[in-house]
Order: C-alpha cells, then structure tokens, then sequence
C-alpha cells in the first residue's frame, strides 16, 4: 500500500461537482528523491511478493493411494465371505475328523493288495478294422465285400432293397463281428439284431453265419459294405455304413450266428462284437461252446445274455440295458451308463493262481442289481483275496446278493459298492468272514444278521461271532466269522466290505 506525502495531498485540486460517470484520476506523480517507489513500481513488487508466496506455500498435490476405496471395500467383502465359509464349512469338517480321530479305525488289517485290472482295450480281438476297410490286416485275410447271394426290391413307396448271404465258417479261433455305424449320427438311421446260439437242428455240422439287409434306397443299398473275413480259425464280419445318410435314409440288419450241436465243444479264443444301434443276444451254450475272452460293445445297444461263460469278458455298452447271466474265472466287467443292469453272476477263482478273480459292475442314473455266486476250492485258508469287486450306481436302486457255491469252503472277498443318491441293500450268506463297513451321510445305516449256521471248515471247534465296533444312525463297523475277534493279529486273508451311499439309507445283512 502507497501512503501519500502531505504535500501532495495539498496539491488536489478542491472538488468540482461533475457528472457521476467520469474517468478516473491520474495518478499522482512520485516527488523527487522520495524514498517510496511510485506507484507503478509498487504494485509490480506486490505482485511479485504475491507470486513468490503462492510458490512458497502451495500445497504439493495429494499422494496417489495404492489402493483406492472401491478396491478396499470389495478387499473388506471377499475377507468377510472367505470367514463366513470357512465357518460353514470349516467347522463340521473339524468336528468331523476330530470325532472320528477318537474312533477306532475301520480295517484292522491292510487292504493295499495290488489289484492288476486288464486293460479294456479290445480292438486286437477284431478281424477288420471297424472303420477303414482298406486298412491293411494282421492276419492276412483280405475281406470280400457285398458278394450277395440273393438281392431283391421291396414293393413299397420308397422302393427299398434287400440283399442276404450266408457262410458256413470255422467253429474254432477268433470271431469277430463289427460296425462303424454311430449313435451320433446315425441314431433312427441304422438298426440290427444280432443273435448268437446254437443250432436247433441238430443234424448241421457246421457253424453258419448269415446277414440280412435292407436298404430304404438302391443307392443306399450299394453304398453300404456288408464285408466278410473268413479263413481256417478266421470269422470277421464288418459294415461300413456311408457317412453321408439323411434323415429320410434307412439301413435294417440282421445278423445270426449259429454253432452246431457237436459232441466236441468249439474252442473260441475270442469272440468280439462292437454294434451301435443293435440288440445284441446271446443265448444259451451249454457244453457246446468253450470262450476264452468275449468283448460285446456297442453304444446304444441293449445286450441280453442266457448264459455266457468265459475266462475274461467285458459287455458294455450305453443308454441301453444288459440283462443276462455271466459266469468268469479271471476278469468280468459290466458296464453301461443311464440303463439299469441286471446280471445274475458266478465267479471261480484257481486257490492255485497268484491272482484273485475280479468283477467290476458299473451303471449311472439307474437301478444296478447283481446276485453272484463265489465259487474257489480252497484246501486252506487263503493268503490273498479270492475275489475282488467293486461296483457303483450313480442314480438308482442297488441290490447285490453274495453267496457260496454249496462246494465251496468261505473265502476271501474284498467289495466296495457305491451308491450316489439312491438307497443301498446289501446281503451275504453265513460263510462270509472278516470286517465290513456301512456308511450314508444324509440317510440311515441298519446292518442286521440272521440265524443261519454255518461251522468253520478249517476249525469245526470255532463258534461264529458277530462284533460292532461302532454304531450311529450313518456309520456302523465291525467284523464277522469263526472264533474270537481278531483284532489285528491275522495269519489269513479274510474278507473286507465297504458299502457308501450319500442322501438314501444304507442296509447290510449277514445270513448268519
């Protein structure tokens, strides 16, 4: 701020009455040799101060936070939802495992017995490759394709043709019969019946084999191969189906295979079926026949079986239903998914193999029910499993019976069962022995014994006896057979049987 000398304020002129709007004054002039800046010079200097102060004392800007607060707050929310679980969750868990540490464990002897499943793979039991005829052959045997002993049209609006052959073919070695038809693309398309048994005419010496065909069109028809392998111990029957068929097409088959009623039985090695779409049926075979290994496949393909007796066999197939009865002294394996199973079943196991006998039985979202016959002479008690088996359902009622042989001594079974959401029956005859485990975790566990008696064959001295070691509405455990309770201390194989369930109720019963 300027203070003016007196002198200039003496020097004013006296107010003059003018009009409101005037332009301002002159400023005054600065004397000379006044120490005080003029007027110009001074506000140039406040205005510099001004400036250097607004340098002096700005604020820097705020810091940059690393985490801003839409980040904290969604950061607070996951740590509050992470507790929260973990509280849910956590806690049962821990109350579970600590209750259960306080109980006494289920097996008092190891179950870690190395179980050497076969492999599934069955496409060297095949004659032909199933999807390329010009694939060169193994064997040798080069196919003969469409080679029609009888071919005719049907009278009907889509004008279809019909074609037949048969062969009289070996009655020993490798059988195969195959097709490439795909339930993808081929679903509604392609139907077949296949069935194998024996001759009712008893006076046919050989084994015979004939295909029936009909197309809903001549082209159809000669695009389709109808191919056959044959030679001494040699059978192979392949279809290729065309991959370009329409809705509007259509292919029939129909396929028997027969084997004689001779006094001598016919030794099959193989006998290998892979057919989508068709009902497979097997009836039957008595003394005539003899199988080694036996692989019926096919997805989409109901498979029922009188009887088949085989060392190693694997039927399998999906969305269809396997009924029928197995017998298997080595590996048996059904299998099918969204169909129920119903398989009556004997297993024999050699106390002079190194091995056990092993059966998987396998379903999902329906019904599996198995009644099997144990069947091994042993002369001692065993040192190893004589049978191994496991099963499960995913959705569905299972039912499993296990009994011995009337000639059979008690053997060594190791089962595990499953059963995801439908209600579990398990029952064993008097001559089970060993431990045994029944569990659900949403339904109710009842394990119950008969009155039937059965004496120990290697001790006739040894009272049967029955122990639970632990009972709650979804977990009951504990162990069954001749003399006193083992604990741990065992010298012999006995059996091991663990049935799981999760939402349904749970039931194992001993005969006695």
């Amino acid at each position: 701020m300027i203070i003016p000398d007196e002198d200039d304020l003496k020097s004013k002129d006296p107010p003059v009455a003018t009009p409101a709007l005037r332009y301002p004054e002159r400023a005054a002039g600065r004397r000379p040799f006044s120490p005080l800046p003029d007027y110009e010079t001074s506000q140039a200097l406040a205005l510099n101060d001004f400036n250097d102060s607004l340098i002096t004392f700005r604020k820097p800007p705020p810091k940059r936070r690393f985490i801003d607060s839409k980040s904290w707050k969604a950061g607070v929310t996951a740590l509050g939802i992470y507790i929260v679980l973990s509280i849910v969750i956590g806690i049962p868990i821990i109350f579970r495992k600590s209750r259960d540490s306080d109980q006494q464990p289920f097996s008092y002897y190891s179950s870690s017995y190395t179980v050497p499943w076969l492999e599934k793979t069955t496409s060297s039991h095949y004659v032909t490759n199933i999807n390329n005829i010009s694939s060169s052959h193994s064997n040798g045997v080069e196919p003969v394709c469409n080679n029609w002993t009888y071919i005719g049209q049907l009278n009907d609006a889509q004008g279809s043709a019909v074609g037949a052959v048969q062969h009289a073919i070996s009655s020993y070695g490798q059988f195969s019969i195959t097709s490439n038809a795909s339930y993808m693309t081929s679903m509604n398309t392609v139907m077949g019946d296949l069935f194998v048994g024996i001759n009712p005419d008893s006076s046919e010496t050989d084994t015979t084999i004939s295909i029936q065909m009909q197309a809903s069109s001549v082209d159809l028809f000669e695009q389709t191969s109808v191919c056959f392998a044959l030679a001494s111990a040699i059978t192979g029957l392949s279809i290729y189906i065309p991959d370009n068929m329409t809705f509007d097409d259509q292919l029939l088959f129909n396929i028997t295979l027969l084997y004689p009623q001779s006094p001598i039985s016919a030794k099959v090695n193989s006998f290998a079926t892979y057919l989508p779409l068709f009902t497979q049926t097997f009836d039957y075979f008595g003394d005539y026949v003899d199988f080694e290994k036996v692989s019926i496949e096919g997805p989409v393909s109901k498979i029922f079986v009188g009887f088949l007796e085989a060392d190693k066999m694997l039927v399998e197939t999906s969305l269809e239903p396997i009924f029928g009865q197995f017998s298997a002294s080595n590996t048996l394996s059904v299998s099918t998914i969204q169909a129920p199973i119903h398989a009556n079943i004997t297993l024999f196991n050699d106390p002079n193999s190194i091995f056990p006998t092993y059966l998987e039985v396998n379903t999902g979202s329906s019904n599996l029910t198995a009644n099997v016959t144990l069947n091994s002479p042993n002369k001692s008690p065993p040192l190893r499993p004589n049978f191994i088996i496991n099963m499960r359902t995913f959705y569905g009622q299972a039912t499993a019976s296990f009994v011995h042989d009337p000639t059979s001594p008690p053997t060594a079974i190791k089962l595990r069962l499953e059963n995801d959401l439908g209600p579990t029956n398990v029952t064993f005859d008097e001559k089970y022995q060993g431990v045994f485990q029944a569990t659900t975790n949403l339904g109710t566990v009842a394990v119950t014994r008969g009155t039937a008696n059965s004496p120990d064959p290697w001790d006739m001295t040894l009272m049967r006896n029955y122990t639970l070691d632990y009972v709650s509405n979804t977990r009951v455990y504990g162990w069954i057979g001749w003399g006193p309770y083992p604990g741990s201390l065992l010298t012999e194989q006995q059996g091991e049987v663990t049935v799981e369930t999760s939402i349904a109720d749970c039931t194992l019963f001993f005969d006695g």
